[in-house]
């Protein structure tokens, strides 16, 4: 590997990936997927950036939007969850350019501006729920329903939860007891 990186030889951790007959590319995905904290640190150490992965962000994306500009019928869902796990990661290590070219292609199919900003999880939103409540400034009442004004883009999830009881159960783990009588007392 040292002498790889000494001819300045692309090394890229997949299992195609070979230098002078030796699968260089097996034993960087073998190493990765041990999680040897140890040997991933002395093979870094080496100048190889595992953070990247196993393809190349640019090509990936090149290749993903040549891929969508030819599908006939795409399917939309199937794009969006490709994206958000391979593309919208490494966004930060991508070229505008190749940004702009997907955005054109993902207009004409279709017909909506591709987002760049990772989907918020429900997660995301229990913990945002979490934080209206014992906001004292935005919420001085320490409810966890309050009007619209008040909560935000919050509101609607939120609404969902009180009006559809098991939409609320599929959640309720996420809260402790004194949380959970204070949502049961609001009519959760």
């Amino acid at each position: 590997m040292e002498n790889a990186i000494k001819e300045n030889i692309e090394i890229k951790a997949n299992h195609r990936f070979k230098y002078k007959n030796k699968n260089l590319g097996t034993f960087l995905v073998s190493a990765k997927r041990k999680q040897n904290i140890e040997l991933i640190s002395r093979i870094e150490s080496l100048g190889v950036i595992f953070k990247i992965k196993s393809k190349n962000p640019e090509n990936y994306l090149e290749k993903f939007t040549l891929q969508l500009s030819t599908d006939k019928k795409p399917n939309k869902q199937r794009y969006i969850t490709r994206f958000n796990a391979y593309i919208l990661p490494k966004k930060e290590l991508l070229k505008n350019r190749n940004i702009k070219k997907l955005n054109k292609v993902w207009k004409i199919k279709f017909g909506d501006i591709r987002k760049w900003e990772k989907p918020e999880t429900v997660i995301d939103k229990i913990k945002s729920w979490k934080e209206f409540r014992y906001n004292e400034k935005l919420n001085p009442t320490g409810k966890w329903f309050d009007y619209k004004k008040n909560m935000g883009k919050l509101y609607g999830w939120v609404y969902n939860k009180k009006a559809n009881k098991d939409k609320m159960s599929l959640i309720s783990e996420h809260f402790n007891e004194k949380e959970l009588k204070e949502l049961k007392k609001e009519g959760f």
